[in-house]
């Protein structure tokens, strides 16, 4: 039989429930690879089906490559699409529809070349079976959802499907949301390991005789170096991934956890200057309210911060690309709003009591920048709410590395050792002529 994949023709999925619940439980990343391969067996003697995950085909078409070895009969995959009569349609009635009332929303049909029989989803027979779809070009990018089914038996099949773009090994695995990602981490990675070697030589020339280094300096250091290992990281699991289809799902998870260490490290050096340490004269640090609760207020802060972006990724939901896709991550952004408006008010009575006139002018455009910092995530978050799904999660995650990685490269031009103590007061000497200050349990 040959394959036909009309996009005229209806569409739509399902929301996984039920069974898809098990599904999940049993394989959680299934969704996020290209390669999906499985084993799956069910109880249900009728009215199965497992929502496999989505894939966003470039507008030129693609191809779904399909392996199975199936033991029942009347096992289908069913094919939906992005449009409202198709994905959304299932999602809005699905705990009404019948199992042949899902199948018949599905968008592929396969066509039988000796009676020219039509019918939903594609048809898999005992056995083995193997068979590659071919996808007609569209005018924009589409987004379709994979689920499997029986509407007359339980499922119990081994199979593996492999949904692939055209376009070369930056292309062929990724789905259109998530081309360009890798390159953009290769790139900064190589800019972090040039910018690595040159910073740590300079304040290695200058700490090597010195025991001792600011406790600022070893923050920017911490935030430095963990983005760094994110961005290995993100870049390994993305080489792998274009190889495969498949990737190293526990270096991207960790490598997303050891992002958001990186901003909260951040975060917290911020705040600390905002607070007066090691930007304003002395006699307006004596001013500052005394470091050992606030201290602590901060930990509280950080383990919470940390804690949601990890609970957020053990959870992730099979429908949820990255982690602003979800309702936690959501949170975590105005949870990040909040601490800028704390760092607004910090930063504000810190200007307040700084005596010399040409800090108060750099406190102000420490203000500037720091704004810059905290508020893009949340601001290219908003913006891409008015992008094409296929976008979304490109521009978010683009901006959020581009921003961070220019707050750490202004912090440490500011830190830099030859720069002196002009505007940022970080040398060894300088941690044991401020003995009395509210910073020294710190």
């Amino acid at each position: 039989m040959r394959m036909r994949l009309p996009l005229a023709m209806a569409g739509s999925i399902t929301n996984f429930v039920g069974l898809a619940l098990v599904c999940l439980a049993l394989f959680p990343a299934i969704c996020q690879a290209r390669v999906v391969a499985a084993n799956i067996k069910t109880s249900l003697q009728q009215y199965s089906d497992i929502y496999l995950g989505s894939f966003t085909f470039d507008a030129a078409g693609g191809k779904i490559s399909v392996h199975t070895l199936s033991a029942v009969r009347g096992q289908r995959f069913l094919f939906f699409d992005g449009r409202p009569e198709s994905w959304p349609t299932v999602l809005a009635k699905y705990q009404d529809l019948s199992c042949l009332g899902l199948r018949n929303i599905s968008l592929m049909v396969t066509e039988d070349e000796q009676d020219n029989s039509l019918s939903e989803g594609l048809a898999v027979p005992l056995g083995q079976y193997r068979a590659d779809l071919q996808l007609s070009a569209t005018p924009k990018p589409a987004q379709w959802f994979t689920m499997l089914s029986n509407c007359e038996d339980l499922i119990d099949i081994d199979f593996k499907l492999t949904f692939i773009n055209p376009g070369g090994w930056w292309y062929r695995h990724f789905s259109i949301d998530e081309q360009g990602l890798l390159a953009v981490y290769m790139g900064w990675c190589v800019v972090y390991t040039a910018g690595i070697i040159t910073y740590g030589f300079m304040q290695f020339q200058v700490h090597r005789s010195s025991d001792k280094m600011h406790p600022l300096l070893w923050l920017l250091w911490t935030g430095i170096l963990l983005q760094y290992t994110a961005l290995l990281l993100q870049s390994t699991h993305g080489f792998q991934y274009a190889e495969d289809g498949e990737g190293l799902k526990a270096l991207q998870g960790i490598g997303e956890i050891v992002d958001a260490s990186s901003n909260v490290i951040i975060m917290v050096l911020l705040l600390l200057m905002a607070k007066g340490m090691a930007v304003t004269t002395a006699g307006a640090q004596e001013d500052l309210s005394p470091a050992k609760q606030w201290l602590t207020g901060v930990m509280l802060f950080m383990s919470g911060y940390f804690s949601l972006f990890a609970l957020e990724r053990m959870g992730r939901a099979m429908d949820e690309r990255y982690c602003y896709d979800s309702d936690i991550g959501v949170m975590t952004l105005v949870l990040r709003t909040s601490v800028y408006i704390y760092f607004l008010i910090a930063l504000s009575r810190t200007i307040r009591l700084e005596e010399q006139e040409k800090r108060k002018q750099f406190l102000k455009y420490f203000g500037l920048g720091g704004s810059a910092w905290f508020m893009a995530l949340p601001a290219a978050y908003i913006v891409s709410q008015f992008l094409d799904t296929w976008d979304q999660m490109r521009f978010v995650i683009t901006i959020g590395t581009t921003v961070h990685t220019a707050g750490l490269c202004l912090l440490a031009a500011l830190m830099w050792p030859q720069l002196g103590n002009e505007y940022v007061t970080v040398a060894a000497v300088d941690l044991d002529a401020t003995t009395n200050t509210p910073y020294d349990e710190i």
